[in-house]
């Protein structure tokens, strides 16, 4: 199939790429010696990404600019795509028929090749790999590695789904698959460029759409809808595991945090387990068996929890099956991570001499050749992600100030940021029309006591133990972790104070992302409770049985009461998916938009949702507002307009025509919902009686088209 040679490609594209980075080791050294697994995670986890980000931000601009010259029946996907596909191949073989045709010279010389010996090294990297497998540290990554899939394909796939032509939502993921399928599907069966709203057409788009313009290429390239979005988000969530867990390795030289540390996040700390089994032990009375409760406990169906917002599953697991750009854009700002860790691990060295490491010029410099590769590679990538995930951005720039203190090379810091700030700029500016972003003050995010008590009492009751435990770890001996623990919990404290977006509820994510690097350090005190506090780089002592039971005992207490409440609303996901929301790809009215009407057609209608019209990729002037509003789009001011073109200003056909072209708005699409929705009054008799209709569907909640660019008189 296209799409997968296309992923291959990129992938391809992204290993070579890889390759070139001077000392790739120098982002990732060997922690684990007893296994070649963690170099090759590592390679795959960043091949995919230095190969995806910017193979798919080269397409979106290269079917931009087609987009400007081709007619309406040749879709601009079609030369961008064969354009990308045909250089990508022509950059990877070419290198290799060079070396075949030398290597024959050479044979003919009676000469050895110079890479022969290079080429003697990589053909046994995959032998390498095959024999470690009977090893117990190489069992563990890949053991790891299965139940990371396993856990991706049961959020993805578990939550969204095709039967036939029927697209399922679950029931827990559904309002956020509206705008997700809607622009998906405005890349490859509409022409969405410039690039906009369907849900909010014809004022640019504040919104980190790349990664659903990933999605829609692939659909356009063959595969169906429902996989177009779950395996770049599979690829996401996989990559994101693999290199959270590799952070963890390098970062404390134990091997089980590679799978503690993203256990933990899915299976996050709370109270809320604990306050909802008070609640079913008070609701069912003292004298009710356990069976009871834990019948209870498994069927349960609605997100727990006695936090604001906690009904959505705000926290849960279920917010990587929603934001399905979240963990892809964590990927790269992982790997960014990996980037600097040298820079600062060198300073870190320097701290014992403060003013070698803050004062001499060469802490200032920038990065000298070979490491400049590193910088370069960083500011790539840091550069096309602020419209693949814009909060991440945030939160990585934050966390790299704590860092860039401690660094050497300092100065590559100031022009990554510099660089990233510049590229949001310039991206807002051609994409987001008349929004504005303005930062507030707004300090409390969502607890309902907005003292500084409050807050903290907030905290502890979403986040359980994680962060008692992790100030706690602060203090233990180790530099490292303490700078390291200091930067990740920046975006917390930005979240808690600071309002990028009209909605402040959306800062969860810059809490969740602390609580994915946290979780790190949180991992690793778990294994030593387990093992014991002991000096690595001493020789091992005989520990007393009983402080060697209770330090075990106590770290399965402790991963118990961290990871009980995730455990519970993975199984309250489980129930609520059961349940799904369907639309069809196939209605009649989708199939005769799709055939009759321009590919960027704009409707003026209901307020859909998750609605089957979103699937023939035409946009909606004012659809369901909260995506447009909460991204800051003037929604207000659109439904005004919206009701008096419904009334048929006035009567007056000419006024309504004139509107519609002032708007950019081509039909009027009719249906009963329209009708009965408490919010507007349609003159239904005015439209047709002034404009003509071009096709009705009975049978589809009555629906009617109207062209509003023509009318009968």
């Amino acid at each position: 199939m296209i799409a997968l040679l296309w992923l291959l490609l990129a992938f391809l594209s992204g290993n070579r790429w890889f390759d070139r980075l001077n000392r790739p080791p120098s982002a990732w050294r060997q922690t684990d010696l007893t296994s070649p697994w963690p170099v090759a995670l590592f390679r795959f986890s960043s091949a995919l990404w230095l190969g995806l980000l910017p193979i798919t931000w080269l397409t979106y601009v290269f079917a931009a600019l087609f987009n400007l010259v081709l007619p309406t029946g040749i879709h601009p996907l079609i030369p961008a795509n064969v354009l990308v596909m045909t250089g990508l191949s022509v950059w990877l073989i070419r290198p290799k028929l060079q070396q075949a045709w030398r290597h024959a010279r050479l044979r003919q010389d009676g000469a050895k090749p110079r890479w022969a010996q290079y080429e003697t090294q990589t053909d046994g990297v995959w032998p390498s790999l095959i024999r470690s497998i009977s090893a117990k540290p190489s069992r563990l990554y890949l053991l790891s590695v299965l139940l990371f899939l396993s856990l991706g394909l049961f959020l993805m796939n578990g939550t969204f789904g095709r039967d036939g032509t029927i697209y399922r939502a679950g029931y827990s993921v559904f309002s956020d698959f509206a705008p997700h399928t809607a622009l998906v599907s405005s890349f490859s069966q509409g022409r969405n460029w410039p690039t906009q709203y369907p849900h909010f057409a014809n004022d640019g788009i504040s919104y980190h759409f790349m990664f659903f313009f990933l999605c829609g290429n692939l659909n356009y390239l063959g595969l169906p809808l429902d996989w177009a979005i779950n395996l770049p988000s599979l690829l996401g969530l996989l990559t994101f595991c693999i290199l959270l867990g590799l952070l963890a390795l390098r970062l404390t030289g134990q091997r089980w945090t590679f799978l503690l540390a993203p256990l933990l996040l899915f299976l996050r700390s709370s109270l809320a387990f604990f306050t909802h089994l008070a609640d079913l032990l008070q609701s069912y009375g003292g004298s009710t068996s356990l069976s009871v409760i834990l019948q209870a406990l498994l069927r349960q169906d609605t997100f727990i929890g006695n936090t604001t917002n906690d009904a959505w599953g705000l926290w849960t697991v279920n917010v990587y099956a929603n934001q399905r750009h979240l963990l892809p854009g964590l990927s790269v700002a992982l790997l960014i991570f990996f980037l600097f860790l040298p820079d600062l691990e060198n300073g870190l060295m320097l701290l014992k001499h403060p003013k070698q490491l803050f004062f001499q010029r060469a802490s200032w410099q920038l990065p000298r050749r070979p490491d400049s590769k590193r910088m370069i590679a960083a500011i790539v990538l840091g550069m096309l992600l602020p419209y693949f995930h814009g909060a991440v951005v945030v939160a990585l720039l934050l966390m790299l100030v704590v860092l860039a203190v401690f660094s050497e090379n300092r100065l590559s810091y100031v022009f990554f940021a510099l660089a990233v700030l510049l590229a949001a700029g310039v991206q807002t500016s051609v994409f987001a029309g008349q929004v504005s972003i303005v930062p507030k003050f707004q300090p409390g995010f969502i607890a309902p006591d907005k003292t500084l008590v409050g807050c903290l009492l907030y905290l502890l009751e979403m986040s359980g133990l994680l962060l008692p435990l992790a100030l706690a770890i602060f203090w233990l001996p180790g530099r490292r972790r303490k700078v390291m623990t200091a930067a990740f919990f920046l975006p917390l404290i930005f979240a808690m104070h600071i309002s990028l977006t009209p909605d402040i509820t959306v800062n969860h994510k810059y809490i969740l992302i602390t609580f994915a690097f946290l979780n790190i350090y949180v991992a690793d005190f778990l294994i030593k409770l387990w093992t014991g506090f002991r000096d690595a780089t001493k020789p091992s002592t005989r520990r007393r049985p009983l402080l060697h039971i209770a330090g075990r005992l106590a770290a399965l207490v402790l991963g118990l009461v961290l990871m009980i409440t995730g455990i519970q609303e993975v199984l309250i996901l489980r129930n609520i998916s059961r349940r799904t929301v369907a639309i069809d790809g196939s209605s009649p009215l989708v199939e005769w938009i799709m055939d009759n009407t321009e590919p960027d057609a704009v409707f003026v209608s209901a307020p859909y949702h998750y609605h089957s019209f979103y699937l023939s990729g035409r946009a909606t002037w004012l659809g369901h507002a909260y995506y447009a509003w909460s991204a800051g789009h003037d929604t207000d001011g659109r439904l005004e307009q919206e009701n008096r073109l419904f009334s048929g200003c006035g009567n007056d056909s000419a006024a309504v025509q004139e509107m519609a072209l002032n708007l950019g708005i081509d039909y009027f699409l009719l249906d009963d919902g329209l009708r009965h929705h408490p919010e507007f009054i349609v003159d239904e008799k005015f439209f047709h009686r002034c404009f003509p209709i071009v096709v009705e569907f009975p049978n589809n909640e009555n629906s009617i088209i109207f062209d509003l660019r023509r009318t009968l008189n």
